[in-house]
C-alpha cells in the first residue's frame, strides 16, 4: 500500500509540474530576469568556480549546469532541472507527511508546488532557489525520521547549496531539525557542502555591500493581505512586476483564509497526535519568517549589519527565506485535509473535502499554469550571437571579456521584449565583466563587484582603450541593438574590429591578463575536491538502494 501510494504521489507532482512547465517542451531556451542558460557553458572560464572578480552567487550552480551540459544538450538539462525541482517538491512535500493516506499526501504535493513562493521563483528565474527549496523540503522530511538516511541528507543539503542563500537556510534547517541525525554531522556536512562559494569568498576579502538594498529587497506586501500575511502566504517578492495580476484581490483573499484555516486546523491535530514533527517543523519556520520579514520590520537594523559585515547582505531579499516557513505550512494543510476527509467520512462524503482539499492551491494561483501564463516561453538566440561567440573562441587576443553596453540587464526583443540578466555575461569561453548594479524603484543599488567599478571609471576616462588594456580586458562584444548602443560604440572607439554585427566584437591592444593565484587555485580546488566526493558517494549510495529495492521486489521464479 505504501508503494502504491508513493507512485501516486510521484505521478500527481508529474501532473502538477507538467501543468507549470507546458510551455517548456518546444525547442529554445526559457530567459526571464536571473534565469540564463546558454547554448555552451565553458567549464574552463575561472568565473565558473569561483576565481572571477565578481561574489560567488552562481557558485556552485553554475559549474553543476556546465558539467551537465558537457554531456547533455543544454535545452534538455535546463527542461530537467526546471520540471525535476517542482517534482521533486511534490515528493518532498508529501514526504513530510508520510502517515497520512492517499488524499492528506496528495494535498501536501500539490501546495509544495502550487504556491506563491514557487510562482515568483520561477518568474525572476531564481531556478538554484527552487532546486534549494525541494531540497529543504526533503531535508526537513528527512530528520523528522526516526533514523534519518546519510544519503538523502547529503543530497539534500547539496540542493540546498546551489546558492549561498540556499546553502544558509539548509544549514539553519539542519541544526533547528537535525537531533536524531546529529548536530555535529549536519554542520559538518553543510561546511563541506557549501565549501565551493565559502572558499572562494574567503579568498576574495571583505565585501563591501550596499546598505540600500536592505529596503530595496525588503519583502512586499501583496494587497490586501498586509507583509506578515504575505509572508504566511509565503508571497512578497520585492520585485513586483514578476507577480501577475490575480494577487490580492479579492478572491484570493477569501481563498488564503480558507487555506490558513484548515492549516491552523492541521496545526491543533498536530499537536495533539504528532508533537515530535510540530516540535521538529515549527522552530524552522519561525526562524524562516523572522528573517524574511527583519527588512521590512527593522531595516535599520539590518542596514547596520551590513555596513559593518557585507556579508550581511545575504539576508537581502528576505522573501526568499520563506522556503524555511514552508514546510510547517505545507505539512499543517495536508493534515487539516486529511482531517476534514476523516470527519466527513463517516457521512460518506469524504470526497468533497478531498477533492476540494487537493485542488485549493490551484483554484488559488491559476496564474502559475502553462509558464505563468505564457511569461516562460522557450526562445532561440540570434544568429549573430553565435557568430560572435565563434569570433571570440578563435581570437588569439588575451585577457577577459567586457560587454556593452555596460547593464546588468536586457529586455531583448528576440526575447519578446522580457528582462533577463545580459546572457552575454555566461554566453562566452572566457571570463567576461557586466555591470552588477541593480535598478529598484528608480533608486541604484551599487554593486560588489570591485573590477566591475574599475571599468565604470575606466568607460569615463580620456584613453578608454588603455584604461581596459590596464584591467585585463582583450576583447570587446557591443551589443548594437540594445538601448544606448550607440553611446558605449563612442566609448571605445578607436578599437580594432574583429567582426561580428548585431554583437560587434572589438579587440583591445595590450592587455595585462591577470593570474589567479596558485594558491587560491589550490584552496578553490580542494573545496571542489571535498564537495565533490560527497555528492558522488551518496549519488552512489543512493543508486545502490535503488538497485536493491529492484531486486528485492523481483518475484523469485518458482522451484
Amino acid at each position: 500500500m505504501s508503494r502504491w501510494r508513493d507512485a501516486i504521489v510521484l505521478q500527481w507532482s508529474a501532473l502538477l509540474a507538467v501543468l507549470v512547465g507546458l510551455p517548456w517542451f518546444r525547442p529554445g531556451y526559457v530567459l526571464s530576469y536571473d534565469m540564463v542558460w546558454v547554448p555552451h557553458l565553458a567549464l574552463d572560464r575561472d568565473d565558473l568556480w569561483g576565481l572571477g572578480s565578481a561574489l560567488p552567487r552562481a557558485v556552485p550552480s553554475d559549474a553543476v549546469v556546465a558539467l551537465l551540459g558537457a554531456a547533455i544538450d543544454p535545452q534538455v538539462v535546463q527542461r530537467l532541472v526546471l520540471l525535476g525541482a517542482l517534482v521533486l517538491a511534490g515528493v518532498g512535500g508529501a514526504r513530510l507527511v508520510p502517515t497520512l493516506g492517499t488524499t492528506g499526501r496528495l494535498a501536501a504535493a500539490t501546495l509544495a508546488v502550487w504556491n506563491p513562493y514557487v510562482l515568483e521563483r520561477l518568474a525572476i528565474g531564481q531556478w538554484p532557489m527552487l532546486l534549494g527549496y525541494a531540497g529543504l523540503l526533503w531535508l526537513v522530511g528527512e530528520l523528522r525520521r526516526d533514523d534519518p538516511r546519510p544519503r538523502v541528507v547529503v543530497l539534500a543539503l547539496a540542493g540546498a547549496a546551489l546558492t549561498p542563500a540556499g546553502g544558509v537556510m539548509g544549514l539553519v534547517a539542519g541544526v533547528l531539525a537535525g537531533r536524531r541525525f546529529g548536530y555535529l554531522r549536519v554542520v559538518v556536512l553543510a561546511v563541506v557542502l557549501n565549501a565551493p562559494w565559502v572558499v572562494t569568498s574567503v579568498l576574495r576579502g571583505p565585501v563591501d555591500a550596499d546598505p540600500l538594498g536592505v529596503t530595496a529587497f525588503a519583502l512586499r506586501a501583496e494587497g490586501a493581505l498586509g507583509h506578515v500575511g504575505t509572508a504566511l502566504s509565503l508571497g512578497g517578492i520585492w520585485n513586483g512586476d514578476v507577480v501577475p495580476d490575480g494577487r490580492g484581490t479579492g478572491l484570493s483573499l477569501v481563498l488564503t483564509v480558507v487555506l490558513w484555516a484548515v492549516a491552523l486546523g492541521g496545526l491543533v491535530v498536530l499537536a495533539r497526535t504528532d508533537r515530535p514533527t510540530l516540535v521538529t517543523l515549527a522552530p524552522v519556520a519561525v526562524v524562516g519568517l523572522v528573517v524574511a520579514l527583519l527588512g521590512w520590520a527593522a531595516p535599520e537594523l539590518v542596514e547596520d549589519l551590513v555596513r559593518r559585515a557585507g556579508t550581511v547582505a545575504l539576508l537581502r531579499d528576505g522573501s526568499r527565506y520563506l522556503a524555511l516557513v514552508a514546510p510547517l505550512v505545507v505539512a499543517a494543510f495536508a493534515v487539516g485535509v486529511d482531517a476534514l476527509v476523516r470527519v466527513h467520512a463517516r457521512r460518506r462524503l469524504a470526497a468533497v473535502p478531498a477533492v476540494a482539499g487537493v485542488l485549493l492551491p490551484l483554484a488559488l494561483l491559476p496564474a502559475l499554469a502553462n509558464g505563468i501564463g505564457g511569461r516562460l516561453e522557450p526562445v532561440r538566440y540570434p544568429a549573430s550571437w553565435e557568430t560572435a561567440r565563434e569570433l571570440v573562441a578563435r581570437s588569439q587576443v588575451r585577457g577577459d571579456l567586457l560587454v556593452l553596453p555596460f547593464t546588468a540587464y536586457r529586455a531583448p526583443a528576440w526575447n519578446d521584449g522580457r528582462p533577463v540578466l545580459d546572457p552575454a555575461g555566461r554566453y562566452f569561453d572566457r571570463t567576461t565583466l557586466t555591470d552588477d548594479r541593480l535598478v529598484v524603484g528608480g533608486r541604484t543599488v551599487a554593486g560588489e563587484d570591485r573590477k566591475a567599478a574599475q571599468v565604470r571609471q575606466a568607460l569615463r576616462s580620456r584613453d578608454v582603450p588603455r584604461a581596459l588594456a590596464r584591467l585585463g580586458v582583450g576583447l570587446v562584444v557591443l551589443d548594437t541593438t540594445a538601448p544606448d548602443a550607440d553611446r558605449a560604440a563612442r566609448q571605445v572607439r578607436g578599437l580594432q574590429r574583429v567582426g561580428g554585427t548585431d554583437l560587434r566584437v572589438l579587440a583591445v591592444r595590450d592587455a595585462r591578463v591577470r593570474q589567479v593565484d596558485d594558491t587560491d587555485r589550490l584552496a578553490t580546488t580542494a573545496a571542489w575536491g571535498v564537495w565533490g566526493v560527497a555528492v558522488v558517494v551518496a549519488l552512489a549510495a543512493t543508486a545502490g538502494a535503488a538497485v536493491g529495492a529492484v531486486r528485492v521486489r523481483r518475484p523469485r521464479p518458482r522451484a
